[in-house]
């Protein structure tokens, strides 16, 4: 049985075709890689060069600074989301984030207290039992791994990009041959040239549970989006729901920014290999003869590491931040979109937050529990202690 398991995880699914739309392959793909890899570590590496063959002072001086403009942007892009989503009942701070990040700085130097007191007693033990010859340098150690610092970095950025893409391409499981009624058709494609799109088209799929709940998948291609509408909600929604769950998706397509997106995951791939090379060289600096690094421009360097440090926290902050954004955004705009005398918008509220029937494995997750949250009226919250 265990050879069957294997020999059976060895093949892949073949490649459908029809679900191209949905996928991040081919060259995409390679630009991707080019952008979200090899431009940071392009960047680190020409950094580090000229650290090391070039003007210390005025380069580190240079990082410190370009650290610091990065850090701003970080904060003010984090306050402006935050702010944004405290309309939606889902609270946060900068400060927080910052006392969040120390709390979690000073928790791991905890934890590391302990294993780095028993390699040292270990490498004592190895050192006081060998030869003269034969010793195990514990600063030997330390430069092996301040190089491979850098290393760690790029392996640990490129399983984030592997994340993603995986990710990003687990969104369908599979097309159906039917599609929905001529009338739902229609009146998608007439939705979507209200929203700025070319043409709208439309197939039942089998979709996974996901993290918000959607019923719908959508992705646009040379200004026509092709949406991927769940089968089982299909044979299940009951009146209009199956228009208002595909149009929500139009409305997310129509305010999605995968630029945007990009260019904060470009800046955090960059900022965080930075700061872990550079903390390598401060590691290998220190534990070298000779000193890579001006003793007089270590406290310069390793500030810098602080400062980029913090910076890419905020970033990574609002990346986190962008997804869940989004989403509650565009259940808002669908409701300003469809709501009409016929089709008040509490019942396009009450529609969107009750899919228990429909996805029951969806509503578990904490995505959908926000915008749950923030689709209930107060007068419908559940009951209060007192009341009992």
């Amino acid at each position: 049985m265990r050879e069957y398991e294997i020999s059976l995880g060895m093949h892949k699914k073949a490649h459908d075709p029809e679900l191209d739309p949905f996928l991040i392959f081919g060259k995409e793909k390679i630009v991707l890689f080019i952008l979200l890899i090899i431009l940071p570590i392009i960047f680190t590496s020409l950094t580090l060069v000229l650290i090391v063959f070039s003007d210390q002072d005025l380069i580190l001086s240079l990082v410190v600074i370009i650290s610091c403009i990065f850090l701003l942007i970080g904060v003010a892009a984090t306050q402006r989301i935050y702010r944004r989503m405290r309309k939606f009942r889902v609270t946060g701070s900068v400060i927080q984030d910052l006392v969040r990040l120390l709390e979690l700085f000073g928790l791991r130097v905890q934890s590391a207290l302990f294993p780095i007191f028993f390699l040292l007693l270990i490498f004592s033990l190895f050192s006081s039992n060998a030869d003269e010859g034969n010793e195990l340098p514990i600063t030997g150690i330390l430069q092996i791994l301040g190089l491979v610092m850098v290393f760690i970095g790029v392996l640990l950025i490129l399983n984030s990009y592997l994340n993603h893409i995986d990710e990003y391409n687990q969104r369908v499981m599979a097309l159906d041959d039917r599609t929905p009624d001529e009338k739902i058709r229609q009146e998608l494609k007439n939705w979507g040239k209200k929203l700025g799109f070319k043409d709208v088209k439309i197939r039942l799929a089998a979709l996974p549970p996901n993290y918000f709940g959607k019923l719908a998948i959508g992705t646009t291609v040379e200004n026509s989006v092709y949406l991927a509408y769940s089968k089982i909600a299909h044979f299940q929604a009951e009146g209009d729901s199956s228009l208002i769950y595909c149009v929500r998706e139009l409305c997310w397509l129509s305010l999605e920014s995968r630029f945007t997106y990009y260019l904060y995951y470009i800046i955090h791939n960059t900022l965080y290999t930075l700061y872990l090379a550079l903390f390598g060289l401060v590691v290998f600096s220190t534990t070298s003869e000779n000193s890579i690094i001006h003793k007089s421009l270590l406290i310069l360097c390793i500030l810098a590491v602080i400062i980029l440090m913090i910076a890419d926290s905020f970033i990574k902050a609002y990346i986190s931040s962008y997804a869940l954004l989004l989403e509650l955004e565009s259940d808002v705009k669908v409701v300003e979109v469809l709501s009409s005398e016929e089709r008040p918008s509490e019942e396009i509220k009450r529609t969107l937050r009750l899919i228990e029937k429909i996805d029951p494995l969806s509503t578990g997750y904490p995505g959908f529990k926000y915008r749950r949250n923030a689709l209930m009226q107060d007068t419908e919250r559940k009951t209060y202690w007192d009341e009992l």
